[in-house]
């Protein structure tokens, strides 16, 4: 076979780790957010362009079809593979450059558009190009697709903005535009091929209708089919070339790098939102809106869709629909400017347009940012609000228009009575009115043959709708499979042969995507759809989107939340089918790199839409896939606690002495021999600080004075720090104590506590009866030690502090060091900025909870500059996962001791983190009480 050759061959020049290969491996790895099954045969993952060069020529020598994958955001197919699917990893694609004070950014591939956006912010400028999935989509994909979003015009996206390219051919040419050098060369080297789009360019423009056609068709959103206005808007065919790439969907070549200019980000801004009796008016409010008047963006929502908002709580009552469908529509706009005066101008002149057309009801305008956000949270939780409603076994399938502004209304309109014909009443018709961009979600059984062929008579029928009006068929989410079968008779023949004469061009063999923007299938929308079994655990409503994967640290290494999900459907679909032996190969790989790989630090749900829990759905499964063995060992462990903890205290100080005598070289064989004993890879203790941990102290008492109660983890209990050359530090207990009563606190440590635990070890490998039971002895010894909840009760570590405020009394007021230090030493305490630059990491529960800014403020208050490293999520440690499956921490922590290089120390809230932090950061990580004990003191 083919592919068995490539592989073979790929193998011969790359490590057997950098293939996926088999059948779960390689559809799991590859699923987007698309409705299209993977179809993958390998998944490679590629670290350089050298690799990537050679993967193209055996490509084009065993006739093999890549497809370069990025976010796989994408919601038409463009990234399911026919073959060997391409993921870029490693430093190679990433990096950024800011050129003239952030008027232009150099961006690689691989970086994510919210990544550019944040190197951009301190010269207040941003990308144009502004896809709802910016957070996790590539600036690669991004480009790929000509991405845009809800205040991206035509004039400004990413075709536009562009200045200068890095790309490879299939053929391997590599060629950076703005390197006269290199343009030269390509020049000569490929002449036929620059030749060949010139003569393209002359047949377009040699026939008036042809011309006026694809200029008239690129007035408004287009990204169906090739950008055929490259060819008429530039004469010189290195600028064609690079302007095709463009949108190209990664059929024409790989995009490395992109030099794009950037627009102004105008601070100040006003949101409103107007209830009318009509699409009409609504519209006719737009046109003359369009103008002018400093509008950023323009949201519509016809009745239907306010029908499903009307459900959410908080929605604004002068806005609810009434009993009977009716043509409402409402508008949410948003004006921004650079200063105040300008935005008052505008506000004057778009609050007249909207009141001339007679609102039902309105608010706004408002210009405080938290009042602008409550506006905007309405249009967010549309897409939840639609995709929630869905059975279990459905999935939300989006579709993507655009027609000329003029003729919104009735297409809108058009659209919501062929769903309503096809029997698809919950779906209503939504999208960016300043474009004329048209969306609606259609929820469906994929699996079901009835739904295929009802979702098959729509999309015929609202194609049909849409071109009537010289519409396109996908405005901002690229062709893919689901538009492909569509090119020919949205552009026409002679239009459509030149778009499959540009493919020819530029990729003889056919190993780029193949069938992926251009099919001849007349239903290829149709074929070769996911199966959406339920699976429970309830993440049945998971839609794919990819957002979650960008804080998800497993997805580094192993799989990410929708990559679960996906496995769990497909393996739901296999049991229901009766393939026992296909389903013991996914479940296998599935329990490896899927259930015992999650960190379970559920920080996917804080990015995902529509908040699924991924992250207790594992801890649900891994209870299920408990052995009786290991239940007993956890009954035993809870049953004598504070022998464990002890035990593992004695064990790390014997270690940390063992290591100091033994040295770095031999104590990394003997952590080598101890993982192969106990399935743990211990690291070197002095080079992470690791020490036992020590006796708990007994506070002094102080008549008179306010109690708070202090309650250390077991974590703290029985890890401490080590110094430099071996030296211990102060224990962290006798710290937190130390600070408390310098602010003047009697500290209450609960009776028994070696005995305590707040159940997060046991949460995390699934034993849920263990959890449970160590919060119910919390909750009495915390109740006990704060008289009823009489007192506060600070805890050092936040993420046993989080499981502490979901499982015991809500009688009890429970912080952990930030927070506390915020709300109740800052004015008890006198700070002075002693360090210089500090580290921080937000923990996932720090995070969670709302407190990143929080920890940078409080580190704020002692040294003079903060670093919250950029990309930097969950540590990966993950409880004991750091000790048995280091890996994971590795994976998170990438790129971390770059990031904090100028730092002298770092600081966090959670004792395990601290460990993976100081091995991959390559600076000492300690408890954020350390920091801020030294630099406070009593007020006097």
């Amino acid at each position: 076979m083919k592919s068995q050759v490539f592989l073979n061959k790929v193998r011969e020049f790359l490590p057997w780790s950098q293939t996926h290969t088999g059948e779960a491996p390689a559809r799991i790895l590859s699923v987007d957010a698309g409705p299209f099954e993977p179809q993958a045969f390998a998944v490679v993952d590629v670290f350089s362009l050298d690799e990537l060069k050679k993967l193209l020529s055996l490509a084009a020598e065993c006739g093999v079809s890549l497809t370069f994958r990025g976010g796989g955001t994408s919601l038409s197919g463009q990234s399911v593979a026919e073959g060997a699917a391409l993921r870029f990893k490693g430093p190679a694609w990433r990096g950024l450059d800011i050129l003239e004070e952030g008027r232009f950014v150099r961006v690689r591939s691989g970086m994510t558009g919210g990544e550019v956006n944040a190197a951009l912010a301190p010269f207040r400028r941003f990308l144009a190009s502004d896809p709802s999935s910016i957070a996790s989509a590539t600036v690669g994909g991004m480009a790929a697709n000509n991405a845009a979003g809800l205040g991206c015009t035509v004039e400004n996206n990413i075709y536009h903005s562009l200045r200068g390219m890095t790309f490879m051919l299939a053929d391997g040419t590599l060629v950076n535009t703005e390197d006269a050098g290199s343009a030269r060369r390509f020049r000569a080297s490929h002449a036929a091929l620059l030749e060949g789009l010139g003569a393209l360019r002359a047949r377009i423009l040699s026939s008036p209708g042809l011309a006026e056609r694809v200029r008239r068709k690129y007035r408004i959103r287009n990204t169906c089919g090739y950008g055929l206005n490259a060819l008429c808007d530039f004469e010189d065919p290195l600028d064609m070339l690079t302007h095709l790439l463009i949108g190209s969907e990664g059929t024409l070549g790989f995009i490395f790098s992109v030099t794009l200019e950037t627009l102004p980000l105008e601070k100040e801004r006003a949101t409103a939102m107007a209830l009318f009796s009509s699409m009409d008016a609504a519209m006719q409010a737009v046109l003359e809106m369009r103008s002018g008047h400093g509008l950023y963006a323009g949201e519509f929502l016809d009745d239907i869709s306010l029908r499903s908002l009307a459900k959410i709580p908080g929605f604004p009552p002068s806005f609810m629909p009434g009993g009977e469908s009716s043509d409402n529509c409402a508008l949410l706009v948003e004006a921004r400017a650079a200063t105040q005066d300008a935005l008052a101008e505008h506000v004057a002149a778009l609050d007249a347009i909207i009141k001339k057309a007679k609102p039902l009801a309105m608010l706004g305008f408002v210009t405080e940012a938290s009042e602008c956000e409550k506006l905007w949270d309405i249009r967010r939780a549309l897409f939840p609000a639609l995709a929630g409603t869905r059975l279990p076994g459905e999935y939300a399938y989006v579709e993507d228009y655009c027609v000329p502004l003029e003729h919104l209304p009735e297409a809108s309109r058009g659209l919501a009575r062929i769903l309503q014909e096809l029997g698809f009443p919950r779906s209503g018709v939504n999208g960016h009115a300043m474009h004329g961009n048209l969306h609606c979600t259609v929820p469906l059984r994929l699996s079901d043959e009835g739904d295929v062929k009802r979702l098959g008579e729509f999309i015929e029928r609202a194609a049909q709708l849409i071109l009537a009006f010289d519409g396109s068929l996908k405005a901002e989410h690229g062709t893919g499979r689901a538009v492909a079968s569509f090119v020919r008779r949205e552009w026409g023949e002679e239009l459509y042969d030149v778009m499959r004469r540009i493919k020819a061009l530029f990729d003889p063999a056919g190993i780029l995507n193949r069938n992926c923007l251009l099919n001849d299938s007349p239903l290829c929308h149709l074929e070769k759809l996911k199966f959406v079994g339920a699976v429970g655990g309830g993440v049945d409503l998971c839609v794919d989107c990819g957002f979650c994967e960008s804080v998800c640290p497993s997805a580094k290494v192993g799989l990410s939340p929708r990559q679960r999900i996906y496995a769990l459907r497909a393996m739901a679909g296999m049991e229901a089918a009766g393939d026992t032996e296909r389903l013991d190969a996914w479940r296998e790989y599935f329990r490896s790199m899927g259930l015992d790989l999650c960190a379970a630090d559920g920080l996917c749900s804080t990015r995902c839409p529509l908040g699924l829990d991924v992250a207790g759905f594992m801890r649900a499964l891994r209870h299920e896939n408990l052995s009786e063995r290991e239940k007993k060992a956890a009954a035993f462990v809870r049953g004598h606690f504070s022998l464990v903890t002890r035990a593992a205290s004695l064990g790390l100080s014997a270690t940390h002495a063992l290591h100091g005598a033994l040295g770095h070289e031999r104590a990394e064989k003997c952590g080598a021999l101890t993982g192969r004993l106990t399935g743990l890879t211990l690291p070197d203790v002095h080079e992470v600080r690791l020490a036992g941990g020590s006796r708990v102290p007994c506070p002094p008492r102080a008549a008179g004075r306010e109690k708070v109660v202090y309650f250390p983890s077991c974590a703290v209990r029985s890890m401490g720090y080590g110094g430099d050359s071996g030296r211990r530090v102060d224990p962290l207990m006798d710290v937190a104590l130390r600070l408390l009563e310098k602010a003047g606190y009697d500290v209450v440590i609960p009776a028994r506590v070696e005995k305590l635990c707040c159940g997060k070890a046991f949460e995390t490998r699934g034993m849920q009866e263990e959890a449970a039971a160590c919060a119910a002895a919390l909750d009495a010894a915390l109740c006990e030690a704060s008289e009823g909840g009489r007192w506060l009760v600070m805890c050092d570590t936040s993420p046993c502090l989080a499981r502490m405020r979901k499982t015991l009394s809500g009688s009890l007021s429970l912080y952990e060091p930030v927070e506390f230090t915020l709300r109740f030493l800052a004015d008890r305490l006198e700070f002075r900025k002693k360090r210089g630059c500090v580290a921080v990491h937000a923990t996932c529960s720090t995070r969670a909870m709302g407190l990143t800014d929080a920890l940078c403020r409080v580190a704020g208050m002692c040294a003079r500059e903060v670093v919250l490293p950029e990309g930097i999520f969950c540590c990966g440690f993950s409880g004991d996962k750091g000790f048995s499956r280091p890996e994971l921490n590795a994976a998170a922590l990438a790129g971390l001791c770059e990031r904090i290089a100028a730092c002298e120390e770092g600081f966090s809230t959670s004792r395990t983190c601290e460990v993976g932090l100081t091995k991959h950061g390559k600076k000492p990580y300690r408890n954020i009480l350390y920091l801020i004990d030294e630099c406070s003191a009593a007020r006097k």
